[in-house]
């Protein structure tokens, strides 16, 4: 029986919740690739997690391509070679870093070599003779940093991707981004050997604590009550709530911490997940002000703020215009519900964090605008 379609929408919902799940990043590859499914055919996918600052592949999951009898294990192992040198050895088209870059960072192969698909060294060495040379790709992206990138293939018998099927990935790259990246937040906590790393503990439907790490058993008790809220908040949320993030930061007499819940039994499952983070004020900032819907721009603007410069001085070191400055002044008073400069960095700035902004650039520069 073939399985109901569903609309973009509905993916983007189901993607989120599975998102939420913090699983494990082989598995959240399988099971998104499942829902993916329900909207765009294909033979197999080949998903990746890429590294935020360098955009450089850190880990590949080619499970699909093996199972679909596309490649043999061998097989799978020296296509996993040829991508690499399609990414970073030769002049190829659709490069992972280079979709992260664009405005919408899917791409179809035939496309980017105008029905030439010839013309790509990895067409050439790998999808042609595989069988498969029909490609989508697409980065995964969210705030501007890209955690994943997949490779999506159809059959020689299959019809090629169309615009439809790379504006339905295209409308999903975020989510994916943040599933991603919460998948990967899980796996450190899972593995943290050291009080420096990130902590889990496991509260049963009685929250009643089933497991927790080394890094997390010094916090546990200073942060019981928040963690229950916020456990109860991730068993309690509706359906349009899908795609906001179950994470609050909470203030302690080490510092501030950030708490990532996640649901790792699904929608009804009594167990959640807490991921501990300790939060730099940098951090810690960054996650208010993303919770405002502040943009990159608004967030450097906001930090310069603080730092004591007018609007000419912030135009001229951002090198906008005036009335750029203001407008994105006045969109920052809006979204964050203040009316001065004053109350601005009262309600998004730390006094812990006060003392550093002389130390470093603005918020969104460099190592990028993330709460991650």
């Amino acid at each position: 029986m073939t399985a109901t379609r569903w609309q973009v929408d509905r993916l983007a919902d189901e993607l989120a919740r599975l998102g939420r799940r913090g699983l494990p990043r082989e598995r959240f590859f399988a099971e998104t690739a499942q829902r993916l499914r329900r909207v765009i055919d294909c033979e197999a996918t080949c998903w990746h997690t890429l590294d935020p600052q360098t955009r450089l592949m850190t880990s590949d999951a080619p499970a699909e391509l093996v199972d679909s009898g596309v490649f043999d294990p061998a097989g799978a192992l020296q296509a996993g070679e040829a991508i690499l040198a399609s990414e970073y050895f030769v002049e190829d088209v659709n490069s992972f870093a280079s979709l992260a870059t664009r405005r919408v960072p899917v791409g179809i192969l035939s496309q980017a070599t105008k029905g030439r698909p010839e013309r790509s060294a990895r067409y050439r060495e790998l999808l042609g003779p595989a069988g498969i040379p029909h490609e989508l790709r697409a980065a995964f992206i969210v705030r501007g940093r890209a955690w994943g990138a997949v490779h999506i293939a159809r059959r020689e018998d299959q019809p090629d991707f169309s615009e439809r099927d790379a504006a339905a990935v295209a409308a999903v790259s975020g989510v994916i981004a943040d599933g991603i990246r919460t998948s990967l937040r899980f796996d450190a906590a899972r593995r943290a050997a050291d009080s420096s790393a990130p902590g889990l503990v496991v509260l049963n439907s009685a929250n009643e604590v089933e497991l927790v790490t080394a890094p997390a058993e010094e916090l546990l008790e200073t942060l019981r009550v928040p963690l229950v809220a916020v456990a109860s908040f991730a068993r309690s949320r509706s359906d349009r709530d899908a795609r906001e993030p179950d994470a609050v930061a909470v203030p302690t007499a080490s510092g501030w911490v950030t708490l990532h819940a996640s649901l790792p039994e699904g929608e009804n499952g009594g167990r959640v997940a807490i991921v501990l983070e300790r939060a730099s004020g940098a951090q810690v900032t960054a996650l208010r002000l993303e919770a405002h819907g502040v943009t990159a721009r608004e967030a450097e603007i906001a930090t310069l703020i603080a730092q004591g410069l007018t609007n000419p001085q912030i135009a001229q070191r951002l090198v906008l215009s005036p009335y750029t400055v203001q407008d994105h002044i006045k969109s920052l008073f809006e979204k964050t519900g203040v009316a001065s400069r004053q109350e601005l960095v009262a309600r998004v700035f730390l006094d812990e964090y006060l003392p550093r902004l002389a130390e470093g650039a603005p918020l969104g520069s460099g190592g990028g605008f993330s709460a991650a």
